[in-house]
């Protein structure tokens, strides 16, 4: 039998979710180099001023709830451009 068919469904639960936050963390991680260092075409797209700053608020919301202040205040500037329609 394999490892994978001896474990419980609450082990099996647990992994699926630390995989889900690592992949999110990931993802967030990718998304916010991708805003702050113009690649990718982040805030290049045809999107709305609104969507752009709905998406790089999503993105601070993220960091916000890991307590990562720089990234939010560096986002937060962005979002400031955004409004600004400087970006």
């Amino acid at each position: 039998m394999s490892s994978i068919e001896e474990e419980s469904p609450e082990e099996s639960r647990k992994f699926i979710k630390r995989l889900h936050e690592a992949s999110k963390e990931d993802m967030m991680e990718a998304m916010y180099s991708s805003i702050v260092n113009g690649k990718m075409g982040a805030l290049k797209h045809d999107g709305t001023i609104e969507e752009k700053i709905e998406g790089v608020q999503t993105v601070l919301n993220f960091f916000k709830d890991n307590e990562d202040y720089e990234k939010c205040k560096e986002l937060k500037r962005i979002i400031e451009k955004l409004s600004s329609n400087i970006i």
